[in-house]
């Protein structure tokens, strides 16, 4: 055998090593944290190259839904009140969830003139004089969407916000909505209108209607080795950094 040959074959040996071991670590997110958790599935490439996080985006009970049904799935980023929930009932099992991150609902805004929504009434006026809004669909899992419809009904405006509202898939959906000006208000959480385009942003819900939720993550295998450095990215200096820059705030 000569030597090109030996070399060739020492290169394909090296090649099948590598990719054998290689793993595709398969996440489902809701889309508040889209962008924070596409930079973190960077910086894991980097520090681990022959292993990859590919992202799933949408509602928060869309994810779920997605996670519980793909068994391969490595884990889930969604509200804590769905995984704690998931875990009581036994459709997870495991270690509780690890949580991430804060954001609040709120209101984006496609014009030019901003108005005040600081409590009840103004909330209420700038809904009614809206041409058009879009929110994520309650039916789809949406918590934000799910919090607005409870909203519309306390402020005793439902019939007139729902006749000129368009149902969007998710909060992604919503902001591409604003910014395209096809909407007037796009209803969502407010870390996903930072994400989007934070010029937009009229701002969260008064004190009466706030909205926080908590995302929280949970695995199948934590102590994965893969998996634990990820959690230890999340959790970490650098991890918070990086939630804070996309308008989430990191649970200390």
């Amino acid at each position: 055998m000569n030597q090109a040959w030996r070399i060739l074959l020492c290169w394909a040996f090296i090649f099948a090593t590598t990719c054998s071991h290689a793993t595709d670590y398969r996440f489902y997110s809701a889309a508040g944290v889209k962008l924070p958790m596409i930079e973190f599935a960077q910086q894991f490439k980097q520090s681990n190259p022959t292993n990859s996080i590919v992202n799933d985006f949408d509602t928060a009970g869309a994810a779920e839904s997605k996670f519980i049904a793909d068994t391969q799935s490595a884990c889930l980023i969604t509200t804590i009140i769905r995984l704690e929930k998931a875990l009581s009932s036994g459709v997870i099992k495991g270690t509780p969830p690890i949580p991430l991150a804060d954001t609040l609902g709120g209101i984006a805004f496609s014009g030019d003139v901003k108005s005040a929504i600081s409590n009840g009434p103004e909330l209420k006026l700038t809904l009614l004089n809206a041409k058009s809004i879009a929110f994520s669909d309650p039916a789809r899992g949406a918590t934000v969407g799910v919090h607005f419809l409870e909203m519309i009904k306390k402020l005793e405006i439902e019939k007139e916000v729902l006749a000129k509202s368009i149902l969007a898939r998710d909060g992604v959906e919503t902001m591409k909505l604003v910014m395209s000006k096809k909407v007037e208000l796009g209803i969502t959480q407010v870390s996903e209108i930072i994400q989007a385009d934070a010029k937009t942003l009229l701002g969260p819900f008064p004190t009466e209607f706030e909205l926080a939720s908590r995302y929280a993550v949970w695995c199948r295998d934590p102590k994965d080795k893969n998996i634990a450095m990820f959690l230890d990215l999340l959790q970490s200096e650098k991890g918070a950094n990086t939630l804070n820059k996309f308008g989430l705030r990191p649970v200390r």
